[in-house]
């Protein structure tokens, strides 16, 4: 992954004694970085140039580049966790909700991820099952936290003694990540699922013209009003960079809670690979409502289940779409099975699930045809 060099976090805060922290903090480069934009920008106001972040694709990069399956729960949380704390006059209904909902566990993200970016990649490996995203956490190699956990800590003073230990990966510390990634997710993010992935399809389907019609070239050039398709490479105006997907491909992936420019993560491979996150396009009024009425009458996860299974499943990959536990899903599958909702049929050692007529009918809104 080619990386530009020479440019430095703009904050840099000493540990007060820890010095393999303090050489990491002052010793990192990034390209997000305001004290690196600076200079650039001044050259930019006086040659007329625009700033880009371009990302070349090769032709095998271009046959690997795709949508992502569903929504990734890790990733959700990290980026909605940012918009929360660098959007504070934001008023939305999941903000105000989110706020009020926020766990006393989670407090130690707030040291973790900063209000701006930069912040740590670990945290939000892109894969769309919650319980393997927490075990990547959980798996990051020490040499990962001592480069990303340091820049983290951009107040006044010390940092916290805890992520000093999570810098050398203390297995105490991780604990506390993993614990407040999770409940995190469980009481901000989880109860809005249903209309997490609504809007992840809405788009996903909404780019399906462009990809049918011009190919995926078109489509990278769609994706947001900062992104432009030129010369085999994805630019995107303001930042200065250069990358390359190394044979890689990059997955797409549309965030619901996610309003700010499109990000790009080299993630490895088991954290997702290469991935380029941008705001979705909101689902329609219509399908929001729908949402809200479905989860009004059996709960929000048990309306994902049922949006989910309009494609059948296996109880794996519904588990995956729907962002819970594999046991958790096959008791939803079976309470709606239950109610003549869903079908359930045996498949090798595992089962397959799908919709019923009347579990389409329902999810269509055409409940008088049953």
């Amino acid at each position: 992954m080619n990386r530009p060099a020479g440019h430095r976090y703009c904050t840099v805060t000493r540990s007060d004694g820890c010095r393999s922290y303090d050489a990491t903090v002052a010793g990192t480069q990034a390209n997000h970085s305001e004290l690196a934009e600076r200079p650039r920008r001044i050259l930019a106001a006086v040659t007329g140039e625009i700033p880009v972040t371009r990302i070349r694709f090769s032709p095998g990069d271009l046959m690997l580049t795709r949508f992502g399956e569903a929504p990734a729960p890790l990733l959700e949380a990290s980026v909605g966790l940012v918009e929360l704390r660098r959007r504070p006059a934001v008023r939305g209904r999941w903000a105000v909700r989110a706020r009020r909902a926020f766990p006393a566990t989670a407090r130690p993200l707030l040291d973790l991820i900063p209000a701006a970016l930069p912040a740590p990649t670990f945290v939000d490996p892109s894969v769309p099952d919650l319980d393997e995203g927490l075990e990547l956490v959980r798996a990051t190699p020490v040499s990962v936290l001592r480069k990303q956990v340091p820049v983290s800590w951009r107040r006044a003073g010390r940092p916290p003694l805890w992520l000093r230990a999570l810098a050398e990966g203390e297995p105490e510390a991780m604990d506390i990540v993993v614990r407040a990634l999770r409940d995190f997710y469980l009481a901000c993010i989880r109860p809005y699922w249903s209309r997490v992935a609504a809007t992840f399809r809405a788009d996903v389907a909404d780019r399906l013209p462009a990809l049918a019609t011009g190919g995926l070239a078109e489509v990278l050039g769609t994706l947001h009003e900062t992104l432009a398709w030129r010369n085999n490479s994805l630019e995107r105006s303001w930042r200065t960079g250069e990358y390359s997907l190394d044979g890689r491909g990059l997955q797409l992936l549309p965030s619901a809670l996610w309003t700010g420019p499109p990000l790009f993560c080299d993630h490895p491979r088991a954290f997702g690979g290469n991935t380029l996150i941008y705001p979705a396009r909101p689902a329609t009024a219509y399908e929001e409502g729908r949402s809200r009425d479905l989860a009004g009458l059996m709960g929000h996860t048990r309306a994902a289940v049922l949006h989910a299974l309009r494609t059948p499943r296996s109880t794996a990959e519904l588990a995956a779409c729907v962002g819970t536990s594999a046991p958790s899903a096959s008791e939803h599958a079976a309470a709606l099975r239950a109610a003549g909702l869903v079908h359930t049929v045996r498949r090798g050692r595992g089962v397959n699930h799908s919709l019923t007529p009347l579990g389409r009918s329902l999810l269509n809104g055409n409940f008088n045809a049953h």
